[in-house]
C-alpha cells in the first residue's frame, strides 16, 4: 500500500471516531433561526468548507501561475 492511502484511511478512521464521540445534539439560534444539530455535523461541516475553500484557492493559484509561465514563453520565442 502507499503512504498516501494509508494516511487517507488513518484520516477517515480518526473523523469515524470523533462522529461517533459526538453525536449529542446541540441548539443553534440565530437571528428568527433556531436547530438543533449534532456536535460532529457542528465541527465538521466548517473543516470541509475550508477544505473546499484551500482546493479552490490553491487550483485558482495554480492557473494565474500556469497562465503566467506561459506568456512568459510566449514572449520568449517572439524576442529570441
Amino acid at each position: 500500500m502507499s503512504g498516501g492511502l494509508i494516511t487517507i484511511m488513518v484520516v477517515v478512521i480518526i473523523i469515524g471516531i470523533y462522529v461517533v464521540n459526538n453525536m449529542q445534539p446541540v441548539e443553534i439560534r440565530f437571528l428568527f433561526w433556531e436547530t438543533q444539530v449534532s456536535k460532529a455535523l457542528l465541527t465538521l461541516l466548517p473543516l470541509l468548507g475550508g477544505i473546499i475553500l484551500g482546493f479552490v484557492i490553491a487550483q485558482i493559484d495554480r492557473f494565474k501561475k500556469e497562465r503566467k509561465r506561459k506568456a512568459s514563453q510566449k514572449k520568449d520565442k517572439k524576442g529570441g
